[in-house]
Order: structure tokens, then C-alpha cells, then sequence
């Protein structure tokens, strides 16, 4: 009986096996091949990627695009600075590849943002699994691959998207414990990212640095080390925010600091809440539908941290070494979990709220969610000495049962995206003049021109008018467009404020037909008889206003080609968050229509 029991005990202390890791370069091409799909298959969430972004990066690249009231120079509240990293990434991509076409440099930077994602997820990844917990790095790296918001938010041009990934190699470097000793591997890098998250991406994605900030205050060597942040973080924020300077005040034609105005504008005056407020509990719901039951494990972390405190200060024994290193390790990860619920907290308090503005912490949210499954091991083992039954196995399986059904419903959620809602941008593709290609697009010198190819030269003609009414946030970005086709509004029941057009030749100008109040501007929309392609929607027998029709139902104009989008009105709730094949969804559809030349004055039918 005695040997049975020591049996017993010996098989309960027993060390777990150490999990195993994948390298750096294998992280990569698993993470990068679903950012790949989804730079090639994500539609576009946010009209302010593509009017704020996208369209402005086409101004810069073809001398023409839709311009919002933050680039207007009285008001500056949008970084060319910014913006030129990615013509600069473009004109890499065309110096190697050639493009012949406005959607190959779309698709073109969608990948190259996909690919530099992964790399930064992958170095986040790695850092886990060597200065936290191989586990922890496994279910993370788990929780990144099917997260419908990863899905989307890897690939936008957006601050925010910058943010994430300076916040994951920040991130990574902070990983490092504070009392290591490795100064330039932890403070320097860390510190440096931050400051070009804030700086250079988007100055609110600061609060995600508090924690690192604190660590670095309370932990051992703080003098050194916390004199060492200063001095990089006034450096790195000196030379990044003057370069930025540099390249705005070049641009609008005055000393211009855009971050500033921005915080000015969103924190000072609190004028954001012009664009529409939601309640505290939004970014929970939102992450739920972007994390799924990653962001549940990400909101019980800090529960679950608690609760293993409790446990380990009531079962710890003696003041040794190894007690010491417990409470330490278990004090560090509170540091390391915090981020995601500084972004939670604090901009849950803000009254104006946005879907993208959280996903600065989607790789934090995976990060805790990894935390929190983790942490049952221990808990078990405790639970196991207690009741002398066997949980490990169980417990195992369930941690990665539960991480597959959340890759399965984020992938669920990413067909609906696709599916759902790429008609929107596939449509585009009916104008007359994608397919035919004289040449290769003007943004610079190419491999290609070596060989023989030539660049496209504009061919004189008509303007082509593209117009857009009630779905005019839907617009996929002028990349969409061929050469020699504009975009523009007709009225519709929307009432705030409608982008302009740049002025190649006056980006410092002061124009008087912008206002940051969101007030309607007349001179943003032209009337019905100069467009020569409309793009709408209809969906059934649903009732329009009188400036809504749907083209469909408007004399003088033919269908080109239509493409099916969800009706959300008529679809349930569940349906329109996940891709149900054959389900009970409701369908509209988006077309292209061509002015009839043979038929007289457009009206309604």
C-alpha cells in the first residue's frame, strides 16, 4: 500500500512535457498564408480606410482622388507623412512586379501588409514562448490564425493597423522581464516602438504602453532603466514626429504637427462625438463578434490571474528561491496582461466609439485568452492533489477544443465577410477598361522596362463619371477605377459631410467647401445628368425616399452587371454575423449601370 501511494504522489509532481514551438520562420508562413486570404478576400470595413487612406494614397500615386475635410489645410488633421510609407511600399512592389493595373497595386500592398503582420505576429509569437510560456505562445499563436478580426484588421491601411503591429513588436521586446538586465533588448526596442505606435501610427494606441511603463518603474534597476525609456522615448518620438513634420508642413504648406491637431480636435474640443456615439458596452459586443470566445478567455484573464493568486498564496510554502520565483513570474504576468484591458477600459469610456479603434489589441486579446486557458493547468494540479482524480488529459483536450470551435467560428465569420459583402468591390470590376492595358502603370521605374515593357501614357478623351448616391460609403476606393474614370455623389437622404476632390496643384490651399462640423455641402454632389455609370442598390420591395430610387427602377439607364449582398434589414442577427450555407439569409443586389445613350431625360419608371 505504501508503494502504491508513493506511486501516487510521484505520478502527481511528475513535471508536465514541455510544449512544443514552432520556430519563427514556420509561425510565418502559418499566419501568413490566412493574411495572404484575407488581403486577397476581406472586403474593406471602414469608409475611413478608404476615403481617409486609400484615396489620398491615390491622389499621391495618380494625381487624383476623393478628399475628406482632414486633409483640408485650415484643419490638417491627417499625416501625408504617413501616407508616404506605403507610396514608397508601392513603388517597391512596382519596381519589382511591374503593375499594368489600379487593383494590382491595391492587391499589391494588401499582401505586402499581410506579410509584415505575420512577420510581427510571428516575432510576438516567438517572444511568448521564450520569456513567458511555450504554451501560452501555442494557444496564441492558435487564437491569431482564426480571429475574424486578424482577418481584416492585418490588412487595412489604417493607423490603427500600424499601431498593432508596432504594438506587437513593442510587445514581444516587453516580453522580456524588467530584471533580466538586457537593457537594449527590452527598454530601447520596446520603448522605441511605442513612441513610433503613437507617434507615426495613432497617438490613443499610448495607453497600451502603461503597463510596460509601470514594470519598468517598480521592477528592479528602475533608476537605469526608467532613465533609459525617457531618453529613447524623447528621442524616437523627436525624430519620427520631425520627419512626419517635415513632410506635412511640405504638404500643406505650413508647420504642421498632425497628431496634434487630431488629439486637438477628437480630446480638446471633443468634436468626434459628432460622428455618433455608442453605448460602454460596444467594444465587448464587438469583440465577441470579431473574438468569438477568444475575447471571452480574454475578459476572464484577470479573473482567472486572481484566482491562481489566491490558490498559490495559500498552498506556497516557506520564503525560498523557488517561492520567490513563483510569486515573481506570476506578478510579471500581470504586466503582460494589462494592455488589452487599459485599451478596454479606457476607450470604453469615450463616448464616440469605432469597430477599428480595439483592434490595437486584438494580439493582446489572443495573448490573455492563451493566459487564461493556461492557468488552468495549474489550478488543476492543485484541483488533482485535492480530489486525487485525474484532470490533465482532460483538461488538455479541452483547452484546444475550445481554441478549434473559435478558429471555426472566426472562420465562419470571415466567409460572411467575404461572401456578404465583396460584391461591393467585385462590381467595380464591369467598367470598361480593366481588362485593357496599354502599358504599365506610371509610379516609377520597373525591372520590367528593362526588357522592353512600357509604361502607360493617359490617352486624351472624355472623363469618365462614376456616380454613387445612397451607398456611397461603400465605395471600394478609385484603385477600382480605370484610367480615366472619376467618382462622384449625387444627392441622397444622407445629410452630413461628403467628401470633395483634390487639387493636384493645392493641397495647402484653405478651401471653403469643407467644415468640420459635419455639415452638408452642396458642392460635393453634382446632379444625375453628368453621370455616365451609377452604382446602387435594391433590395426587393423595400420603400425608398424620393431621392433614393434605385437606378433599376430610373428611365435612361441599363444594367452592366450585378453582383448579390446581404439584406441585413430582412436577415437574422445570427445569420449576419456568421456564413450559413443554404441558410435563411436575405439577398439584394449591387450593379453597375450604364447610361442609355438612345433613351431621352433620366427619370423614374
Amino acid at each position: 500500500m505504501e508503494k502504491v501511494k508513493q506511486q501516487q504522489r510521484q505520478k502527481q509532481h511528475r513535471p508536465e512535457p514541455r510544449s512544443y514551438t514552432p520556430s519563427f520562420s514556420l509561425v510565418f508562413r502559418i499566419l501568413a498564408l490566412i493574411r495572404v486570404v484575407g488581403a486577397l478576400t476581406a472586403p474593406i470595413q471602414d469608409c475611413d480606410e478608404v476615403y481617409n487612406y486609400w484615396e489620398p494614397l491615390h491622389f499621391l500615386q495618380f494625381k487624383h482622388g476623393k478628399q475628406t475635410w482632414e486633409y483640408a489645410s485650415q484643419y490638417a488633421l491627417r499625416s501625408y507623412g504617413f501616407l508616404e510609407i506605403y507610396v514608397w511600399m508601392a513603388r517597391a512592389l512596382h519596381f519589382i512586379l511591374g503593375f499594368a493595373g489600379k487593383v494590382q497595386v491595391f492587391y499589391g500592398v494588401r499582401i505586402l501588409l499581410a506579410m509584415v503582420t505575420a512577420a510581427c505576429e510571428a516575432g510576438f509569437v516567438r517572444a511568448i514562448a521564450v520569456h513567458v510560456d511555450r504554451r501560452i505562445a501555442n494557444y496564441t499563436m492558435m487564437g491569431l490564425f482564426g480571429m475574424a478580426g486578424m482577418y481584416h484588421a492585418a490588412v487595412a491601411l489604417l493607423p490603427t493597423s500600424f499601431a498593432m503591429c508596432c504594438g506587437m513588436v513593442g510587445g514581444a521586446a516587453a516580453m522580456v522581464p524588467a530584471w533580466q538586465g538586457n537593457m537594449w533588448r527590452r527598454t530601447v526596442v520596446a520603448t522605441g516602438m511605442f513612441a513610433v505606435m503613437a507617434v507615426v501610427g495613432w497617438p490613443y494606441a499610448a495607453v497600451m504602453a502603461v503597463p510596460y511603463m509601470v514594470e519598468e518603474v517598480v521592477e528592479r534597476g528602475r533608476v537605469k532603466r526608467t532613465l533609459a525609456a525617457i531618453v529613447t522615448g524623447i528621442a524616437v518620438m523627436a525624430v519620427a514626429g520631425g520627419m512626419l513634420a517635415m513632410v506635412d508642413s511640405q504638404y500643406y504648406g505650413r508647420f504642421v504637427v498632425a497628431s496634434w491637431n487630431q488629439v486637438k480636435y477628437n480630446v480638446v474640443s471633443g468634436h468626434s462625438d459628432l460622428y455618433g456615439t455608442e453605448p460602454w458596452h460596444f467594444y465587448i459586443k464587438n469583440g465577441l463578434v470579431n473574438g468569438n470566445l477568444v475575447m471571452a478567455l480574454a475578459l476572464l484573464s484577470l479573473p482567472m490571474w486572481t484566482v491562481y493568486y489566491l490558490v498559490l498564496r495559500g498552498t506556497a510554502v516557506g520564503t525560498g528561491p523557488t517561492v520567490e520565483r513563483l510569486f515573481t513570474s506570476h506578478r510579471l504576468l500581470l504586466y503582460r496582461i494589462m494592455p488589452f484591458f487599459m485599451v478596454l477600459v479606457v476607450f470604453s469610456l469615450q463616448r464616440h466609439k469605432e469597430e477599428r479603434f480595439l483592434s490595437i489589441a486584438y494580439p493582446h486579446m489572443c495573448f490573455n485568452a492563451a493566459v487564461c486557458l493556461s492557468l488552468l493547468h495549474p489550478l488543476r494540479a492543485w484541483l488533482q492533489a485535492r480530489t486525487g482524480r485525474a484532470w490533465s488529459a482532460r483538461s488538455d483536450s479541452l483547452n484546444l477544443s475550445v481554441l478549434a470551435v473559435a478558429g471555426a467560428i472566426g472562420l465562419l465569420r470571415m466567409g460572411a465577410l467575404h461572401q456578404y459583402y465583396g460584391g461591393y468591390s467585385s462590381v467595380f470590376l464591369a467598367l470598361p477598361g480593366h481588362s485593357a492595358s496599354n502599358g504599365l502603370l506610371p509610379l516609377g521605374p520597373t525591372i520590367k522596362t528593362l526588357w522592353g515593357s512600357r509604361t502607360v501614357r493617359a490617352e486624351p478623351g472624355r472623363q469618365q463619371t462614376v456616380c454613387m448616391g445612397k451607398e456611397w460609403y461603400r465605395f471600394p476606393s478609385s484603385y477600382w477605377l480605370p484610367e480615366g474614370f472619376r467618382l462622384e455623389f449625387v444627392a441622397s437622404q444622407f445629410s452630413g459631410h461628403l467628401p470633395g476632390s483634390f487639387d493636384e496643384n493645392a493641397t495647402g490651399a484653405e478651401r471653403g467647401d469643407f467644415n468640420d462640423m459635419n455639415r452638408w455641402e452642396p458642392r460635393h454632389v453634382v446632379d444625375e445628368a453628368v453621370c455616365d455609370y451609377a452604382v446602387d442598390t435594391e433590395f426587393g420591395a423595400a420603400a425608398y425616399a424620393e431621392n433614393e430610387v434605385p437606378f433599376a427602377r430610373r428611365s435612361g439607364w441599363q444594367k452592366r452587371m450585378c453582383e448579390p449582398v446581404l439584406d441585413p434589414q430582412r436577415t437574422r442577427l445570427w445569420e449576419r454575423v456568421l456564413y450559413v450555407p443554404g441558410g435563411g439569409q436575405r439577398w439584394g443586389e449591387v450593379c453597375i449601370f450604364e447610361r442609355d445613350q438612345s433613351s431621352g431625360d433620366p427619370g423614374v419608371v
